[in-house]
């Protein structure tokens, strides 16, 4: 259920990361990648993933520009502190590691520093990818894509989009969103409750799909989101952070 309280709640997070949202979106429009996009059209027609994500990331270069660009936007948009970013640039960092690290889904680094240059790294591995996949899709329809992995990178959907005529998943890592038939849970397919089980957050505009037969979760809402992914998903950060400690995977 959306409510005023959770549009105002997504728009005040909006204006306050936009110095970050304008350091994501001119590193998604101006990165370059290798890509073939007619290869990656015919594998998905034929039900494959059309890059690997790791092999897209491996093509941009030197990354460390935007490294520094981004993590000075977190410091803008009050998500780490001067004292934190100083400690970052102390530290001797290979951006692209890190941007892969969160690319193959590996846990946190426990240090404090490192986490923060995996927070950086992860929002210059979506754009990058995001660029991809934008190039991939455009004028290109998955309406032929019936599995729940995304058709782009083959990663996992975080969100669910619902509407009165249809539900579309959205990929974690490249942002790729596609349609699916499955009302319930990704992972094993039940739909019923009390297999499937639905929390509503209506202060957030979102609900959590958490399916007690297999542990899975997605996070769903009703409507486009109204702000860009990266503000969605810091918006709902809480509830991946209480589904996760219930023992639920995403």
């Amino acid at each position: 259920m959306i409510t005023r309280r959770s549009t105002a709640a997504s728009r005040n997070l909006a204006e306050q990361l936009q110095p970050l949202v304008r350091v994501h979106e001119s590193i998604r429009v101006r990165t370059k990648v290798s890509l073939d996009v007619p290869r990656g059209r015919t594998r998905v027609r034929a039900g494959r993933p059309a890059f690997d994500a790791a092999d897209v990331l491996s093509t941009t270069g030197d990354l460390t520009k935007s490294f520094y660009r981004t993590a000075a936007s977190f410091e803008h948009s009050g998500l780490a502190t001067t004292p934190q970013l100083t400690a970052l640039r102390e530290r001797s960092l290979d951006p692209a590691r890190l941007a892969l690290a969160w690319c193959n889904g590996e846990s946190l680094p426990r240090d404090t520093t490192m986490r923060l240059a995996r927070s950086v790294a992860a929002v210059i591995g979506n754009a990058v990818l995001s660029h991809a996949a934008t190039a991939l899709a455009d004028g290109f329809s998955f309406s032929s894509w019936k599995r729940p992995q995304c058709p782009c990178c083959g990663a996992s959907p975080d969100l669910a989009v619902i509407t009165d005529t249809r539900r579309s998943l959205v990929c974690w890592r490249c942002d790729s969103t596609w349609r699916t038939d499955l009302a319930g849970c990704i992972g094993c397919g039940a739909d019923l409750a009390p297999d499937v089980v639905r929390i509503a957050s209506p202060h957030l505009g979102y609900q959590v799909a958490i399916c007690n037969a297999c542990g899975r979760y997605i996070k769903e809402r009703r409507g486009a989101p109204p702000q860009p992914l990266l503000v969605e998903r810091m918006l709902t950060l809480g509830l991946d952070e209480a589904a996760q400690q219930r023992g639920l995977r995403a």
